[in-house]
Order: structure tokens, then sequence, then C-alpha cells
């Protein structure tokens, strides 16, 4: 399981939909080859700060979730500060 913190849902399901996913059930991806389940997370807390969270289980053959996981990088990539 995978945890994203920062990235709303939808938008999570939107990245993997430009990954070439399609929603075949509520919270599952399917991709070539990979499947993933999404769901939301309790908040993560720092004091008065709140993130979102989301928890992601990523299924499918390794170098095909390799592949999967450094195209989802750079789409999760925050700037700031």
């Amino acid at each position: 399981m995978k945890q994203i913190f920062g990235v709303p849902l939808w938008l999570m399901k939107d990245y993997l939909a430009d990954l070439g996913a399609v929603e075949t059930e509520p919270g599952v991806m399917r991709g070539d080859g990979w499947r993933a389940s999404l769901r939301k997370s309790e908040p993560y807390r720092i004091g008065s700060l709140v993130v979102g969270r989301i928890e992601v289980d990523f299924t499918g053959d390794e170098a095909t979730l390799e592949q999967l996981l450094e195209k989802l990088h750079w789409k999760t990539m925050r700037g700031g500060g």
C-alpha cells in the first residue's frame, strides 16, 4: 500500500486515467497490466495543519508497475516554497 499526501482522490483518478486506466468499479482503476485500488484515508495532522491523504494499492507485473510509478511520480510532484 502506498500513502499519497496532498493529492485528492479525484485528481489521482485523473492522473491514472491519463496513464491509460479506466475505472472498472468505484475506487478501482485498471490499466494495461496493472490495477490500482484507491481510497481516502484519515488526513495527516501536524499541529493546526491538515493534509489530505489517500491510500493506493497497486498490483501487476513488477516491471510494468515500475514504469507506471515513474510516470506517476512526475504527475504528483508539487512545487512550492
